[in-house]
């Protein structure tokens, strides 16, 4: 699972980071959901973008090669920013729900074959992205609906050379629409 690419995406991925420092900073006054969300995601950006240089995962034997920052950004991240996006809306039931859900199933996930991590990173995406986008609609929330689509393909729509990576242009587009959804619900 390593970087798509190599350096050729470090790019983009630190413009993700730095779209998530500034959705945690603007948020972390008001709520510690999608501060936090926010800032795993670029904590996962900034690792996958200097993941080159990391001599992780040797054939032969040496440290296990770990887990893409994209997928642990789409297991945790970005359910903590739906999380706070559901609480904000007054939908605390449904925000318990998404969080507890996707906090149970990373640890187990992380055990699994690599074809058994993608398909629950895809369907915490989904169920994250799904709940986020139904949320919307209902609220009127535009930019919330382009935000959770957004981040449905970016997660879903691997970039080219990898299997889960996230796309880091789409997503880095995706938490920016986000961010402006949740100031319309008063984060900022």
């Amino acid at each position: 699972m390593g970087a798509a690419g190599g350096w050729g995406w470090a790019p983009a991925r630190a413009l993700l980071c730095a779209v998530c420092l500034r959705g945690a900073r603007r948020a972390r006054q008001v709520t510690g959901g999608p501060a936090a969300g926010f800032l795993l995601q670029a904590m996962a950006a900034a690792s996958d973008a200097l993941e080159p240089l990391w001599a992780w995962g040797t054939p032969g034997g040496g440290p296990p090669t770990p887990l893409p920052g994209a997928w642990v950004s789409a297991m945790l991240g970005q359910p903590l920013v739906a999380f706070g996006f559901h609480r904000l809306s007054g939908d605390r039931a449904t925000a318990n729900l998404l969080l507890g859900a996707a906090a149970a199933l990373a640890p187990i996930a992380a055990r699994l074959p690599e074809e058994g991590r993608l398909l629950a990173a895809r369907a915490v995406t989904f169920l994250t992205a799904g709940s986020t986008l139904t949320l919307s609609v209902l609220t009127g929330n535009a930019p919330g609906v382009l935000g959770s689509l957004l981040m449905a393909a970016g997660n879903l729509l691997p970039a080219p050379g990898a299997r889960f990576e996230g796309h880091p242009w789409v997503l880095a587009a995706g938490n920016l629409a986000l961010q402006r959804a949740l100031r319309q619900l008063g984060v900022d």
